[in-house]
């Protein structure tokens, strides 16, 4: 063993006054906001869709995804363009914090005292000198039951399958 730490990268930002974080693997880019087309008969955690340099990207409220509160628009805010096996959307963020770098071991699993909605959604917590930092899983949010029914595209043309209870 070489005796050094084993580090991990993220791009932190705040959403509802609560410090997050996403893997940098998994961050294709941040961009300030663009007008986001809002679409109708779908969760309030989807907040539309935004055009960035002609691709379609879903927006998604991180913040109420969590349950912690609902992500600001203002000129603050920005948008955290992440790829997940493929699936891309944007996250919408109200800052964004300082690139960080964590040792591996430094990542705990979520506490006990945090809502299960949220905890699920979660890599773990880094204990930072100023406050928590929670790390998204970035698979789970873009698999987030909110999110589950509009994620797989459908040819329009084959049969629904129904539900099954």
């Amino acid at each position: 063993m070489s005796g050094e730490v084993e580090t991990r990268k993220l791009v932190s930002f705040e959403v509802a006054a609560r410090a997050l974080a996403a893997p940098i693997e998994l961050v294709r880019e941040t961009v300030d906001p663009r007008p986001i087309t809002p679409l109708f008969g779908v969760p309030a955690a989807i907040v539309g869709l935004v055009s960035l340099r002609g691709e379609l990207l879903a927006v998604l409220d991180v913040g109420r995804l969590l349950g912690i509160g609902v992500a600001r628009r203002d000129e603050g805010s920005r948008l955290v363009v992440v790829d997940v096996e493929g699936r891309q959307a944007a996250l919408l963020v109200d800052r964004l914090g300082p690139l960080r770098t964590i040792a591996r071991d430094a990542l705990r699993p979520p506490p006990d005292t945090l809502p299960a909605t949220e905890s699920a959604l979660l890599l773990g917590v880094v204990s930072l000198p100023e406050r928590p930092l929670a790390v998204l899983d970035l698979r789970r949010v873009l698999d987030a039951p909110p999110i589950r029914p509009f994620r797989e595209r459908r040819d329009p043309l084959e049969p629904k399958e129904s539900p099954t209870r």
